[in-house]
């Protein structure tokens, strides 16, 4: 496939500096949406509402299935981040991210967001109301976010 590691790193370091790129445009647009004084769960909302069943391909699928498929975004949008699936099953499945967050990674992962002027909590509010209503189009119920210990998880419900 690659000629020589090299060329194999130069490859990967452009898809990072690409999902880099993609994250800063949907920190973004939702740093827009806030300026013109829309909620970050609004701005999901109008993103996230439409196109699931389409994207999975399956009107009802597992939660299981669910979690593989976001697990393949994942790995594709955001290669940096490092998570661990700890249940994946018929109606219940579960990720956890044992580093960084959807919402920046790296020495700094709060940097981008602070050039947007949104906070984590914006972060946050955004990126569980996405799953949230990405979810229910799918007839489950997903709920991401930091738990007390402040570690992010991705869990999903077959309702």
């Amino acid at each position: 496939m690659f000629r020589d590691k090299s060329e194999k790193e130069s490859i990967l370091r452009l898809w990072r500096m690409t999902s880099r790129g993609r994250l800063q445009f949907e920190l973004g647009g939702l740093s827009f949406a806030i300026q013109k004084g829309f909620t970050p769960e609004e701005y999901a909302r109008h993103l996230w509402s439409q196109g699931a069943k389409t994207w999975i391909r399956n009107n009802s699928p597992s939660a299981e299935k669910y979690l593989l498929k976001e697990v393949e975004a994942l790995r594709c949008f955001y290669p940096e981040i490092v998570f661990e699936i700890i249940e994946a099953e018929e109606k219940r499945a579960e990720l956890v991210f044992t580093k960084e967050c959807l919402g920046g990674w790296g020495e700094d992962p709060w940097r981008l967001a602070k050039s947007f002027n949104l906070s984590k909590k914006d972060i946050c509010a955004y990126c569980h109301e996405a799953f949230s209503i990405w979810a229910q189009q799918l007839d489950m119920i997903a709920d991401i976010g930091p738990d007390q210990d402040g570690i992010c998880r991705l869990r999903v419900i077959k309702a």
